[in-house]
């Protein structure tokens, strides 16, 4: 099943917020700064709506624009519920969402919209993970 990437309002503002300075810039004739800040703007419309995670055969695929990857559910040791993560990999959208921990030092961060539905389907897979709020 794919699981679509929560949206937050982060992400949106800084989308507008480089839109007007292209916008901005190209007013100035400063035509650098402008086809810059498009392309700056294309990748993050490209990962809005390129983000999602799918659990198929097994395993936990994401993919978010040039980020993606794939993790065995039965690598999966915990799944840490509505903490933000400040290090390693991750390919979410918004400010909250799960950190799963996997392997033995490993661990990602993902925002599926409906996080409580994601993890019942990965302890369908792996009974084993340990839940914390």
């Amino acid at each position: 099943m794919r699981y679509y990437s929560a949206k937050g309002y982060l992400f949106i503002i800084i989308i507008i917020f480089l839109l007007l300075f292209a916008v901005f810039s190209f007013i100035n004739h400063v035509y650098p700064a402008t086809v810059i800040l498009l392309i700056v703007v294309s990748y993050f419309i490209w990962t809005w709506f390129d983000t999602y995670y799918v659990i198929n055969d097994g395993k936990l695929l994401y993919k978010c624009a040039l980020i993606k990857g794939e993790i065995p559910i039965n690598t999966i040791t915990e799944v840490v519920k509505n903490k933000s993560s400040y290090s390693g990999v991750k390919p979410a959208l918004s400010l909250k969402g799960i950190t799963i921990k996997y392997n033995r030092w490993d661990d990602i961060y993902i925002s599926p919209k409906d996080a409580d539905l994601f993890i019942n389907e990965l302890k369908e897979i792996n009974p084993a993970i340990k839940i914390t709020e």
